[in-house]
């Protein structure tokens, strides 16, 4: 029986930390915590410890917030067994034509400009929308920061997750109903058609912070049958 290997990645304006309250409901101090470097974390030990996920003979239970969750689906070809959780998340951001629920991309490439220019104001004013706390200038690492932007612009993993869905167990959603980033519309549309989306009424954009709890249950319930199906 071969427990998955837990990992977990924020998303854009974030760092791990909005993951603590989640670890501490699972107990779990093992689990790997990838850091995309918005706020200045080395970009090479990330990669070496994703290489090392990729390459490893584990299956991995993938935890995605948001961004976290389009850049883990579009990291490529992960160990047999690997199964995803989304959280607040998404298969495209941006809105294209075959995508009018996406974000519009001038937004997005509004915000570029606007962190070449004012970074903290940028990051702030998405954190606040977002309901967190606000960070300070000497925290934030702009060119990572872009990079993060032009991921929400560009990345598509709606083929991926169609592949996903059709194995039992592989995939599974949790969303906000009153998220002000990602909407409704949006979740739904940006994943296969019947998923089952498992909706938070009250929730809004950082389930990982105010819904602590639930989202320890979801990767319980996944590990559980990972156990099961090994």
């Amino acid at each position: 029986m071969t427990m998955p290997q837990l990992v977990f990645v924020h998303g854009w304006g974030c760092g791990p930390d909005i993951w603590e309250p989640v670890l501490k409901a699972l107990n779990q101090p093992s689990a790997c915590v990838l850091d995309l470097g918005y706020f200045g974390a080395s970009q090479s030990d990330t990669q070496q410890r994703l290489d090392a996920l990729l390459q490893g003979p584990r299956p991995v239970l993938a935890v995605g917030h948001s961004l976290g969750f389009l850049w883990l689906l579009s990291r490529g070809d992960w160990p047999k067994g690997t199964r995803f959780l989304g959280i607040n998340a998404f298969g495209r951001f941006a809105a294209e034509e075959d995508f009018s629920q996406g974000v519009p991309p001038r937004m997005l490439a509004r915000m570029q400009t606007g962190l070449q220019r004012d970074a903290v104001q940028v990051v702030n004013n998405f954190r606040a929308r977002c309901g967190v706390g606000p960070v300070t200038p000497d925290a934030l690492c702009v060119p990572a920061l872009q990079n993060g932007l032009t991921d929400l612009m560009t990345l598509d993993a709606r083929s991926v997750l169609a592949r996903l869905a059709e194995k039992p167990g592989a995939l599974k959603v949790l969303a906000g109903r009153l998220d002000p980033i990602v909407s409704p519309d949006m979740t739904q549309a940006s994943f296969p058609p019947g998923m089952a989306v498992e909706w938070e009424a009250e929730g809004g954009h950082m389930l990982p912070l105010t819904h602590s709890h639930v989202c320890a249950e979801a990767i319980r319930c996944m590990m559980l049958q990972n156990l099961e199906n090994s």
